[in-house]
């Protein structure tokens, strides 16, 4: 007997992920009940003994009220369950080639000693500000001092003298040329920058430009919304290239 069995290949198609967020409000009923509990009951006498009945009239039990203020502290954890399924497709046209999407981004470590660095600032002229036009604490950098400004060792000056700011400028200034980098290597691949990049970047030159020669602190307030950025992080902006 033949065995006109097939072996069939499934393709396995690739999942594009997202994330989607909506704003809810979760309410939950707390109920508080009393709870009394009587501890080990102790008796004292109270002077002599008298001869005769007690006053009043005799009950088989005597009952009260006590009452007492309490502050009833406990947690409270609110969440929601999430549920998705598929409505459909919607054809957008067939064409040649990969699919293109919102492209990738690199930490600092990537752009040390690799070629594409020296390529992306003679892109853009041969040189990328970190500040504006020179001013305050900016630092103009090229292919010969890039490596430096990677490693977080920019020259003093621009970076202050003050030890206590030295390295936050040092932090600010290689996390500033990796966005710029970045974006150059997006937009070299028309791709749409996000705006939280924009203002990173805005911010943080702006911050170089107004600082005084000793240097400003907040240093690493600006430095911690760029590498955000860069290890794609960044709400609604590119993931790092090594998590797709």
């Amino acid at each position: 007997m033949s065995d006109n069995n097939k072996n069939i290949s499934i393709l396995q198609q690739p999942t594009c992920q997202t994330i989607v967020h909506e704003k809810v409000c979760v309410q939950g009923t707390v109920t508080i009940t009393p709870s009394v509990v009587s501890g080990e009951s102790t008796s004292f006498c109270i002077g002599n003994p008298v001869i005769g009945s007690c006053a009043g009239e005799l009950t088989e039990s005597y009952q009260f009220t006590v009452s007492q203020n309490v502050c009833v502290q406990f947690p409270l954890t609110f969440s929601a369950n999430v549920s998705a399924i598929g409505d459909g497709v919607v054809s957008r046209g067939t064409d040649i080639g990969p699919c293109t999407g919102t492209g990738c981004t690199q930490v600092v470590s990537f752009y040390r000693d690799n070629p594409i660095t020296n390529e992306l600032i003679a892109s853009a002229g041969g040189s990328i500000v970190l500040g504006i036009n020179g001013n305050g604490l900016s630092f103009t950098v090229t292919v010969a001092n890039a490596n430096d400004v990677l490693n977080f060792n920019t020259p003093t000056p621009p970076a202050p003298a003050d030890p206590t700011l030295n390295q936050q400028y040092r932090f600010l200034y290689a996390q500033l040329l990796a966005a710029n980098l970045n974006i150059l290597e997006l937009e070299a691949q028309d791709f749409e920058i996000c705006s939280y990049a924009v203002q990173a970047i805005a911010a943080a030159n702006n911050f170089l430009a107004t600082s005084p020669p000793e240097g400003n602190t907040g240093a690493d307030e600006y430095q911690e919304d760029l590498l955000r950025f860069n290890t794609g992080n960044a709400p609604g902006c590119p993931f790092l290239c090594s998590q797709i």
